[in-house]
């Protein structure tokens, strides 16, 4: 679960306040909040209600939790024959090539056997023999996944060969509620799926957006705000999903050239124009490391990366946290950070 942004209206502007109306469920293994601010309730609820069920198609048809899933049929079929999938799934596996491209391998969506070998599917946390890692890692390898654009089929060739696109496909399931959003007459809306935010249209109150970034040490508090006229937030961190052994702490952000989880960074922050963007590009950002990462965020158009690095202290300094050139503009420090 992704606990890392927070939404912060801004309380700028005078004038008649629109309507708000908000709703939650549980969907994708987290809590799905969408709210919608205009002047038509029923037009809000219609739309509150399509977005919702815009995420649970792509819980539907992406998780690897369900045996029912698109995702679930490729994995049980590797090695062997291709499997026809939709074409919302077709999209995100050839939007995470474009992230798996960008980041020279480090975001591979074929880590489900490390992932799993480490123990975070069950939540059952232990160590592999290197032995294991080693043999485990000649199934990682996105570069070999066969998909054909025109058929719509996907096939991994390798037996034990397994997808996971916990990466990427919540930003996705943002941008198509969104998308479901916007087809009903609203003054601005907010949908945040486990701490994935995306926001839309003009705030309540103010021009901007203003979305909190939690301390990852301490996610009572508030490191910073990024402020947007819209777009999406994402932030991968080693708190989100880890377990401790022996005082050591093991997040369940693999490293594929490793076998390991990643070491080095606290959090890793995107901000961009989309979803997907913002919920692939965390994860990439946070397995290339400080300066590819940066470099990365830089050569896309409206995109920022903000990392917090790991020193071994249990307290953040600005010291700590490092910023892609339009990050810079975007983010502002809550006082008192040293």
């Amino acid at each position: 679960m992704r606990l890392a942004a927070l939404v912060l209206l801004t309380l700028l502007s005078a004038g008649r306040e629109p309507t708000r109306v908000s709703r939650a469920w549980p969907v994708m293994g987290t809590l799905l909040v969408v709210t919608a601010w205009g002047d038509d309730t029923g037009a809000m609820l219609r739309a509150i209600h399509a977005a919702r069920d815009s995420v649970r198609l792509v819980d539907s048809l992406m998780s690897n939790y369900r045996p029912t899933s698109e995702l679930s049929a490729i994995n049980r079929a590797a090695g062997g024959a291709p499997v026809r999938v939709s074409p919302e799934l077709l999209h995100v596996l050839l939007e995470a090539r474009s992230y798996w491209r960008l980041s020279g391998g480090a975001f591979d969506p074929t880590i489900g056997p490390l992932v799993e070998a480490w123990g975070f599917y069950g939540d059952r946390g232990r160590i592999p023999s290197a032995r294991a890692l080693d043999s485990l890692r000649a199934l990682v390898d996105f570069g070999a996944v066969e998909i054909d654009t025109v058929a719509r089929t996907v096939r991994l060739p390798r037996r034990g060969m397994q997808l996971d696109l916990g990466g990427i496909a919540k930003g996705y399931a943002l941008d198509l509620a969104r998308a479901a959003m916007r087809t009903v007459p609203l003054r601005g809306g907010m949908i945040d799926l486990g701490g994935n935010v995306l926001v839309f249209g003009h705030p309540p109150r103010g021009t901007s957006w203003r979305i909190g970034i939690r301390d990852p040490r301490d996610t009572r508090d508030i490191l910073g705000y990024v402020s947007l006229d819209s777009g999406a937030v994402a932030t991968s961190g080693d708190y989100e999903h880890y377990y401790m052994i022996g005082g050591v702490r093991y997040a369940h952000l693999i490293d594929p050239r490793t076998g390991r989880p990643a070491r080095g960074v606290i959090a890793a922050t995107a901000i961009g124009p989309r979803g997907e963007w913002s919920d692939g590009l965390s994860a990439t950002l946070f397995l290339a490391g400080v300066a590819r990462g940066r470099t990365i965020a830089d050569s896309l158009s409206g995109v920022g990366a903000l990392y917090v690095l790991d020193h071994g202290d249990s307290s953040i300094t600005r010291a700590d946290v490092i910023l892609s050139t339009r990050a810079a503009r975007w983010f502002t420090f809550e006082q008192p950070l040293h």
